[in-house]
């Protein structure tokens, strides 16, 4: 883990998991996609010109979970990693 990333992540996690998730996870990856795979790669017109609900509250519910998993993943992977720097930088202080 590079410097920069370390006090990055040192300052990310004082916010706590639940906000990094719904911020970097929901909002950040989710949202994006949500709009993306719903309203640009899929049609939510049909042929009569009609909006097709369904399509877009699917869509909502299958963005909102797989962003918040998204989220809760990248929180775990990088406290992972940042706990390993850590350890990393302890023995680093410690050997001669």
């Amino acid at each position: 883990m590079k410097e920069k990333e370390f006090k990055n992540w040192q300052e990310a996690r004082k916010q706590g998991a639940l906000t990094f998730t719904l911020v970097k996870g929901l909002l950040a990856w989710g949202v994006p996609m949500f709009i993306l795979m719903t309203f640009i790669v899929n049609d939510v017109i049909d042929e009569q010109g009609q909006i097709e609900w369904a399509h877009i509250v699917i869509g909502a519910i299958v963005w909102t979970v797989g962003g918040c998993l998204f989220g809760i993943v990248l929180w775990f992977v990088t406290e992972r990693q940042y706990q390993n720097e850590l350890q990393k930088r302890g023995n680093e202080e410690q050997t001669p």
